[in-house]
């Protein structure tokens, strides 16, 4: 648990229920917390993943294909549907389908161990799973490792591979692990509410009970707390009554555990798409690795990125954030495009003046092709003279950039484009 007493206690209280995760922030985790939340990119992955989604914006429909073949995608939704059909939290399904992907890809007409184990979980009729055809049955197969896996002590707390591994005794134990962020993504999409279902899924629940689940859920991802244990504490939440606007779930016979999954899954989705929309594209983990290894470049970068949303104001920004800029940025505190990088950079301890004609000898040179997060790039309406550029973004993976674009807008993560290509005057590296 998030606490030795719980999330529920606290509720209790009167502290809500981000004040359970927050006491163990400065003891077990501070450190993590404190990287994750300096960086919108790695929290929003972090909160999405969650929901068994990537951190993104938005731009066109998204893909409906489970990335499974017909018979692949038919025993996926019995475990799903089975672990439904019996009342399991939705740990269990991603259990479930972590363990088929690993034992037969969902196949279940697999045989292996030498011809003694069949069916999608790779049963043996020998270890008393049944004969072979109702092994290789996935429904009863289904049934069986569920019934199984929940006589494991406290195993939605536990890791997936732990659990998986106690079930199959298999000769690489530790070989499900990595098949844990597809079946999330797996369960995700075969749980998603048809449209018919749509008025009888809604979850309504009070603006402050949302607002504790949803800061408990950005404290315990930014501390790397599982989504098991967040969803054990919702349940104990609603077990004591503390989420007051759940109650009349709870008084119409909804299940607690089920509940929980609904709140967190629901609430995780949200908090997902504010961030994600906060940082205005995909951060893809190659992406979210170089930036986290790219030294005093990934804190100015972090710097940046912390503030999308602010107004441009011309003239505007510094070392010491947002400010009144001159001229027709006077009435608006924000950054123009020199203040922004100013202040990103003087986060990262390197002090790189206000104007872009500062700012283009304030580094070493760096070629278009080996771009690092944070890099200064620099726009120019002829690129061979720098006494013409008229624009400075910080880097993000060479396609994108965060910067402040122009009056009326705000601080975004701006992409490559033709035009800009065209006027690419050269980068530098702060430092």
């Amino acid at each position: 648990m998030i606490l030795e007493a719980g999330l529920a206690k606290a509720i209790a209280a009167g502290g809500g229920l981000v004040s359970g995760a927050a006491i163990i922030a400065g003891v077990a985790g501070g450190g993590q917390y404190a990287a994750t939340q300096a960086d919108p990119a790695q929290l929003a992955s972090a909160v999405c993943a969650y929901t068994g989604k990537s951190p993104t914006l938005k731009t066109s429909a998204p893909s409906k294909r489970l990335d499974l073949t017909p018979h692949q995608a038919a025993n996926a939704r019995i475990i799903v549907r089975t672990a439904n059909e019996l009342g399991l939290p939705r740990r269990a399904a991603v259990i479930g389908i972590a363990t088929a992907l690993q034992e037969s890809s969902l196949n279940n007409s697999t045989v292996g161990d030498h011809g003694r184990a069949f069916g999608i979980f790779q049963q043996h009729p020998e270890h008393g799973w049944g004969t072979r055809a109702q092994v290789s049955t996935p429904s009863h197969a289904t049934r069986t490792f569920f019934d199984r896996l929940t006589k494991i002590k406290n195993w939605p707390a536990k890791p997936l591979t732990a659990v998986a591994q106690s079930i199959q005794r298999s000769a690489f134990p530790n070989a499900y692990a990595k098949h844990e962020a597809r079946a999330e993504r797996l369960v995700t999409r075969l749980t998603a509410p048809r449209a018919d279902r749509k008025t009888r899924d809604t979850l309504e629940l009070s603006p402050a009970d949302t607002k504790a689940v949803r800061d408990s859920l950005e404290l315990a991802t930014s501390l790397g707390v599982t989504r098991a244990t967040v969803v054990a504490d919702v349940e104990m939440a609603l077990q004591a009554g503390a989420l007051r606007s759940a109650r009349k779930y709870v008084k119409a016979g909804a299940s607690t555990a089920q509940l929980a999954e609904r709140i967190v899954r629901t609430i995780a989705g949200q908090l997902c798409k504010d961030l994600s929309q906060k940082i205005g594209q995909v951060l893809d983990p190659a992406t979210l690795a170089a930036i986290r290894t790219s030294d005093r470049g990934a804190v100015a970068l972090a710097a940046a990125l912390k503030m999308i949303g602010v107004p441009y104001s011309w003239g505007g920004g510094g070392p010491a954030g947002p400010s009144f800029g001159i001229d027709h940025g006077a009435e608006t505190k924000g950054f123009d495009c020199s203040g922004l990088a100013e202040y990103a950079w003087a986060k990262a301890g390197v002090r790189i003046g206000g104007h872009t004609s500062v700012q283009w000898r304030s580094g070493v040179r760096v070629p278009r092709s080996e771009l690092k997060p944070g890099d200064l790039v620099f726009f120019a309406t002829n690129p061979r003279d720098p006494s013409t550029i008229h624009h400075v973004v910080l880097n993000i993976d060479g396609k994108r950039y965060v910067h402040a674009p122009t009056t009326g807008s705000k601080v975004q993560v701006g992409q490559w484009t033709a035009s800009r290509e065209a006027e690419f005057a050269g980068a530098v590296r702060p430092g």
